[in-house]
């Protein structure tokens, strides 16, 4: 092999793995457990609204909200997602349900951004879970 077509196969190579470096699994936190609410608290209703509150605070939207589902949407520039947030009182988990074409998304990696979106509406919800429940 001539050192062209050596140097040819390298650059190829160094191509197809940069393209994947911005990809990784996607995050979906599954069955992320809740703390038990006090005594005389509606646990699933603090859990809806300690999502509510993170998805606003991270700069998402609401897209469809129903029993024990909160569909929510987010975008910037060119990208953005959508996530099912299925919630229990007991639990939740935040699931790809959309994405722009430019996250790549092939079923099982994503962009990078998407998991970093979803790991900081997850720290979101979890703060959100963990503030004191207001008396009343």
């Amino acid at each position: 092999m001539t050192l062209t077509l050596r140097l040819l196969a390298l650059g190829a190579t160094l191509i197809v793995v940069g393209c994947g470096a911005n990809m990784s699994p996607v995050l979906a936190p599954a069955h992320v457990p809740v703390v038990a609410p006090p005594p005389g608290v509606d646990g699933t209703a603090r859990v809806h609204e300690a999502i509510v509150r993170a998805l606003v605070s991270r700069g998402w939207q609401v897209v469809q909200d129903a029993p024990g589902v909160v569909t929510a949407r987010v975008e910037r520039e060119k990208y953005f997602a959508v996530v099912d947030i299925p919630y229990t009182a007991a639990e939740y988990s935040i699931i790809h349900k959309e994405s722009a074409p430019a996250f790549k998304f092939d079923g099982q990696h994503i962009h990078k951004h998407y998991n970093t979106w979803v790991s900081r509406l997850e720290a979101a919800i979890n703060a959100e879970l963990i503030k004191p429940v207001p008396a009343g």
